[in-house]
């Protein structure tokens, strides 16, 4: 592919921490599952953040890759190599400066996934869509948070307890 219009653009994976943040905050499903509000209208971030939203919802690691690929390729994602100091530095290029972030979110989520296919998901609360990335130990983590984490826990202990008669 031939860059057309000027320089192609510099891109980084985004940290993959920084993915969540953007995910969460300014996602559509975690603002409406969760009842808050999204900070002040950046369409951007908003359709980077509904787009990543969905490979972490999907349970399919295949499925997952497949839109990871699909992401890079509408970006035109290119491998480069830039010169810094006296050493060559592996690179990646876009050629719009519109698909810079969507392209470096799908980075970060291509080598997280080549590493660890199976860790990342959605909260399993019913009062949260917020998405988290496994690092515990074993790689059973099924909640963003200890909050979220804890009020299933309260939910579940009361709906036995009622059902038990109690």
């Amino acid at each position: 592919m031939r860059y057309s219009g000027g320089m192609p653009i510099p891109v980084q994976p985004m940290a993959i921490a920084a993915l969540v943040a953007l995910v969460n905050d300014w996602g559509s499903r975690p603002a409406e599952v969760g009842h808050r509000e999204k900070p002040d209208a950046d369409q951007k971030k908003s359709h980077v953040a509904d787009r990543m939203h969905a490979i972490f919802a999907d349970p399919d690691p295949a499925g997952r890759a497949a839109a990871v690929t699909a992401i890079l390729a509408e970006t035109g994602v290119r491998p480069g190599l830039t010169v810094t100091g006296e050493a060559l530095v592996a690179s990646w290029y876009v050629p719009r400066e519109r698909d810079a972030l969507l392209a470096a979110a799908a980075l970060a989520v291509r080598e997280h996934l080549a590493a660890h296919p199976d860790r990342l998901g959605v909260c399993h609360d019913r009062h949260c869509a917020d998405v988290y990335v496994d690092a515990s130990p074993a790689g059973h983590r099924r909640f963003c948070s200890l909050t979220c984490q804890n009020r299933s826990r309260v939910a579940s202990f009361r709906e036995r307890k009622r059902q038990a008669g109690g």
